[in-house]
């Protein structure tokens, strides 16, 4: 089934409607001194200043990074991309019509904790150390277009990059204590821009993705029930399992 809808000739429109800024949040709070003494306005205030990323991020770049990619990667998956400016241009007589709503993209940072743990003879030697992590989350809001009441259904995704760390315990050769050495590479601004961009490919992938699943839950002879999620990967013109690489399908309104 999945082959069928790989191989069919028929082309999916798809009318876009990007989403007009970025929501973002800085939950650093166990980081900030007198924190939860402060009146809520006073934590948003402080928790904007003290930020690492949300605070210099521009919306511009990370929708520019992110939308460029998710578009270009649909048009190569098959998909007839419109954009909500180009509204009168969709081909809105054509049966496979597809509203696309971006409803929100949102970017938090936090801190991570490492931890990490050794059983040396008798006793438990134990460390942690927070990196620092952004979460890009996005809902989208998918319906048919061309028909009457049309159900609208939410798909969520989010992801996460944090600090690289490198660490390990080990024995002191002078004093024969165990101690602890580790080195962190941390995340940089550019590198959220980066995120943005390489989300705007994957997320073009989970969309196609849906779109294969529904088509093979849709015409499975009666009786079988799916049992696998699949993902196509196009470069390599395989089908594979898409184990939580995925939408999460929220529900439908």
């Amino acid at each position: 089934m999945a082959k069928t809808f790989i191989q069919s000739q028929q082309v999916m429109n798809l009318l876009i409607n990007p989403p007009e800024m970025v929501y973002k949040y800085n939950h650093k709070g166990e980081a900030i001194e007198g924190f939860d003494s402060m009146n809520p306005a006073r934590q948003d205030s402080a928790l904007w200043e003290t930020s690492r990323y949300i605070q210099f991020l521009s919306d511009s770049i990370i929708l520019e990074n992110y939308m460029n990619n998710f578009i270009d990667e649909l048009r190569l998956l098959g998909f007839n991309v419109f954009l909500g400016s180009a509204a009168d241009s969709f081909v809105s007589s054509k049966p496979q019509s597809y509203t696309l709503d971006i409803a929100q993209v949102q970017i938090d940072e936090y801190l991570y904790p490492q931890e990490d743990e050794i059983e040396f003879f008798d006793s438990v030697f134990y460390k942690r150390v927070n990196l620092n992590a952004v979460d890009f989350s996005c809902w989208f809001d998918l319906r048919k277009a061309n028909v009457e009441n049309p159900r609208t259904t939410v798909l969520y995704s989010t992801s996460t990059s944090y600090d690289s760390f490198d660490g390990r315990f080990f024995t002191d050769p002078f004093t024969g204590k165990i101690r602890y050495r580790y080195s962190i590479d941390s995340l940089a601004l550019n590198d959220v821009y980066t995120m943005a961009a390489y989300l705007g490919k994957k997320h073009a992938g989970y969309l196609y993705d849906f779109f294969l699943n529904q088509y093979i839950a849709k015409n499975l002879p009666e009786g079988l029930e799916m049992t696998d999620y699949f993902h196509f990967n196009k470069k390599r013109e395989t089908i594979v399992s898409a184990y939580d690489e995925r939408f999460e399908i929220l529900g439908t309104k």
